[in-house]
């Protein structure tokens, strides 16, 4: 019998059990659906963690202020009153490998009005280094200069969501609003941005001079953080080491005494959101994998009871001259046949699903060429294993007594 022939032999002795074959697909399927949401959703965070990263940018390194902040908190810890402008311009003049530094201070939850409208917005006091350290500018107006910085100018610069909230088509260039009840003029409108590695708003967000907001808005001598941007990527470990060095002197910390600071890079802020996720997606695919044996042992199961069933149809053919690899062959097409096609739509069934759930739930899903490699192999080894024992146990029939 040729390959031909036995493959078709097997897809015609399926087809008239649909039932049988149905029920052997139904584990397969529920496997390989949530297999394909795994390797979806794992793909899908892994983008949107490198594409954060690199929006943070991979030269960087953010100086927070207070000790044990976490990667992904991007709020202002406003507890943490030791990391002052001062550090950041003693950094700057005394480590040859930082390219700038961009020192901010930070409120969230600041309302904003604009005649009759209003808006509640995280507010910004920064430099005029903010613009090339974090490659920010503006779209239409001009950035906050020095002598903003100098003169404390009351001058804003407004987000893009910010912009449709309050002057929605009209130009706001020039226009004054209020911010925290202080008037301040509308310098420029600053380049989207979208989310942040934190997951908020970047476009929500109004900026100031830095000067302004600490004398004329919040009153305090402090930073939130500093970013500091290097010459060169490599040298992020050893300039974090000196960075943290330095502030520890300049903060008069003794030794075993706690960072008042926290420093950011993107290799950590990489490797916690890889753990996290990977954790995640290893315990989701232990079940999957579960889910997977379990429809490997209903095929082989059932299979078993179709060579009892077919012994008969064995006998006839091996006494024809079907030779007993022949006999295996067409049972390990039929677990074949079974598997890969529970694994075509189960890749289709869970492609649709990953993105259901990522309009849903609004989390990042990737539907790639892994997911869909990734459910074919995997149904295709399960097929094989599961039709092994019931193929060799057809092949082992002795003829005379099959067709009894």
């Amino acid at each position: 019998m040729k390959t031909k022939r036995i493959i078709l032999s097997a897809l015609r002795s399926l087809g008239k059990n649909k039932l049988r074959s149905f029920l052997m697909m139904i584990g397969i399927i529920i496997g390989i659906i949530a297999l394909t949401l795994i390797v979806s959703v794992g793909f899908g965070a892994k983008k949107q963690v490198m594409e954060r990263v690199n929006k943070f940018g991979a030269e960087s390194i953010m100086i927070r202020a207070g000790g044990g902040v976490q990667i992904s908190q991007m709020s202002a810890n406003q507890g943490t009153t030791t990391l002052k402008l001062a550090d950041a311009e003693f950094l700057e003049n005394i480590i040859p490998e930082i390219k700038g530094v961009a020192p901010f201070s930070s409120k969230g939850n600041t309302d904003i009005k604009y005649f009759e409208k209003s808006a509640t917005v995280g507010l910004l006091g920064c430099t005029p280094s903010y613009a090339p350290v974090w490659d920010w500018n503006v779209t239409a107006g001009e950035f906050i200069t020095d002598e903003d910085m100098k003169l404390l100018n009351r001058v804003c610069l407004i987000g893009t969501t910010v912009q449709k909230e309050l002057f929605g088509d009209s130009y706001p260039i020039g226009e004054q609003i209020r911010i925290d009840n202080i008037q301040f003029e509308v310098k420029g409108i600053l380049e989207p941005k979208g989310t942040s590695p934190g997951g908020g708003d970047m476009d929500n967000r109004v900026m100031i001079p830095l000067s302004t907001f600490m004398r004329r808005v919040a009153n305090i001598d402090y930073l939130s953080a500093v970013k500091v941007l290097l010459h060169n990527p490599k040298e992020i470990n050893t300039t974090a080491e000196k960075i943290n060095q330095i502030l520890r002197e300049r903060h008069s910390l003794a030794e075993g005494e706690p960072d008042d600071f926290t420093l950011i890079t993107p290799t950590e802020a990489t490797e916690m959101a890889e753990k996290v996720s990977g954790t995640f997606n290893l315990f989701l695919a232990l079940l999957a994998g579960l889910s997977l044996i379990t429809g490997g042992f209903v095929i082989a199961n059932i299979m078993t009871i179709s060579v009892n069933e077919r012994k008969k149809e064995i006998g006839l053919r091996k006494a024809v001259g079907a030779s007993s690899k022949k006999i295996v062959l067409q049972f390990l097409f039929e677990a074949l046949a079974i598997t890969i096609s529970g694994g075509v739509i189960g890749i289709v069934l869970g492609g649709a699903g990953a993105v259901i759930l990522g309009i849903v739930m609004q989390i990042p899903v990737s539907v790639s060429w892994a997911s869909i490699l990734t459910g074919v192999i995997s149904a295709s080894i399960i097929g094989i294993v599961a039709g092994i024992q019931p193929a060799k146990k057809a092949a082992r029939l002795n003829p005379i007594e099959a067709l009894k």
